[in-house]
């Protein structure tokens, strides 16, 4: 199994994007809700296009009519791309019906459907550590390098190294040097946001905050001055499925420069023994408690959405590690009451060094599909440089290179800078193995345990033992 270090992946795709304006994989235009519908009927292609037709280059069209089934998480880039199905079908004669489905129900379905004979899809939006690897494992999605080869099948102008290798190796399996099971279609890179009003008010230079310990003085001291006004000095994910993922970015910021296995992160050595008691790991897992200790009454129980929610309302004065496309959230004045009073930034740096995690979104097609052509060629539509050109500013996290160049009046100057320097210091969060998910729940009971005043220490080896356990169970060790 291939190890990594920090500090490999320089990121570029920012010269010349400092300018004006104002990236994720949730994203800005649209919403990511919890209170999306359940299920939304299914989306014709010939269904009406209200924004301008987007030119790319058409693949050979179908020899006879064809449908492709297209299941969607509800989310910034599908309300996007549903937009323009139109034209697609336009291009190739393909049809394309569009299933959306809200994060609550979708991979329960996504799983049921790739391991039935026959998937009620040919194309869906694939995780890499929730459907990804137990897909591969099972082999339910297919491989698409082949299908990225075939020139008949995709345009030259597909491009597809333009998209950033680094977020592409997210989407190969067994590890890095596998086969492609997934196109990127939105990345995030987890980051700090804080308002500056208030640490304004506070007299508080944010540019002498040069420390997580530093920052930690300052959040006591809005602790302090807001908390009795229904302003939390933080605000960060509770118990929320998907908060280990973040977890790892404030993990690899005490992890310094030591190596460690991708998909067992920092919590596993080459023997499978647990690293839940390694200092930097007690101290991530520390400081992810005390944020939540002075976040709102009830944050224990907090969601992504939730965490948004308070910040964009006005009632947080931090929002920590956390995904970087939510700017498109609190810039827009429909859904934000700090739009203007948002400051984004790299998470703090420790004594250990400073580090990060991203994640994305791709899109992938399953195996058992009956029509893997037509299936490959609006994946290939779908994520074309020119089609994320018309989804980035709603996701506000492209991936590939051409569209952060061209979009120096989409992505302000600060958010950009932010975006940058986080990236530059980040790995790619995935963990993923069997039992990770059990892990993965343990390590949220942890964290709420800690913050609810329990011995860290005692704590952790309680987790250590446990997560000895599992992978023992799994007949990993």
């Amino acid at each position: 199994m291939k190890k990594i270090t920090k500090n490999r992946m320089v990121f570029t795709f920012f010269s010349g994007l400092m300018i004006l304006s104002f990236l994720v994989s949730c994203g800005p235009a649209a919403t990511p809700t919890a209170e999306m519908p359940e299920e939304v009927a299914p989306a014709e292609a010939t269904k009406a296009v209200e924004e301008p037709a987007v030119e790319t280059e058409a693949p050979a069209a179908p020899t006879e009519e064809q449908v492709v089934n297209v299941l969607l998480n509800a989310h910034p880039w599908q309300e996007a791309i549903e937009k323009h199905l139109a034209e697609f079908t336009e291009k190739t004669g393909i049809k394309v019906n569009v299933t959306v489905l809200g994060e609550d129900v979708y991979w329960d379905r996504v799983n049921l459907g790739l391991s039935s004979e026959e998937p009620p899809f040919d194309v869906f939006m694939l995780s890499p550590n929730q459907t990804g690897f137990t897909g591969y494992t099972n082999g339910w999605i297919a491989p698409l390098d082949d299908y990225i080869q075939n020139t008949d099948l995709t345009p030259a102008t597909y491009n597809f190294n333009d998209i950033y290798p680094y977020i592409v190796d997210g989407f190969r399996f067994p590890d890095t040097n596998g086969k492609i099971y997934g196109i990127p279609l939105t990345m995030e890179v987890y980051m700090l946001f804080y308002r500056k009003d208030l640490f304004k008010e506070q007299n508080i230079d944010v540019t002498s905050l040069k420390t997580i310990d530093d920052w930690m003085v300052a959040l006591d001291q809005l602790d302090a001055a807001y908390k009795d006004k229904g302003i939390a000095a933080s605000v960060i994910r509770g118990q929320d499925p998907t908060m280990p993922d973040e977890l790892l970015a404030a993990v690899n910021n005490y992890w310094g420069d030591r190596p460690f296995l991708p998909q067992r992160m920092f919590y596993f050595d080459e023997n499978w023994n647990t690293r839940f008691t390694d200092p930097a790991v007690v101290e991530a897992f520390k400081l992810w408690a005390k944020l939540i200790a002075l976040g709102p009454e009830g944050s224990t129980a907090y969601t992504w959405y939730d965490c948004s929610q308070q910040f964009a309302q006005g009632n947080a004065a931090t929002f920590w590690f956390d995904a970087s496309l939510f700017a498109s959230i609190f810039e827009d004045p429909t859904q934000s009451k700090v739009v203007g009073q948002v400051g984004y930034l790299p998470v703090p740096p420790t004594a250990a060094g400073n580090g990060t995690t991203h994640w994305a979104w791709g899109i992938s097609m399953a195996e058992k599909s009956k029509v893997k052509d037509a299936a490959w060629q609006f994946i290939a539509w779908a994520t074309s440089p020119e089609m994320e050109m018309v989804t980035a500013p709603s996701t506000y996290g492209p991936v590939r290179e051409s569209t952060w160049a061209n979009s120096t009046e989409t992505f302000g100057e600060e958010y950009s800078k932010a975006v940058d320097e986080s990236l530059k210091m980040s790995v790619p969060g995935y963990m993923y193995f069997p039992g990770a998910r059990e892990v993965a729940d343990r390590i949220i009971d942890a964290v709420i345990r800690i913050s609810q005043g329990e011995d860290p220490d005692t704590v952790m080896q309680w987790l250590d033992s446990t997560a000895q356990e599992i992978v023992k169970q799994q007949g990993l060790k």
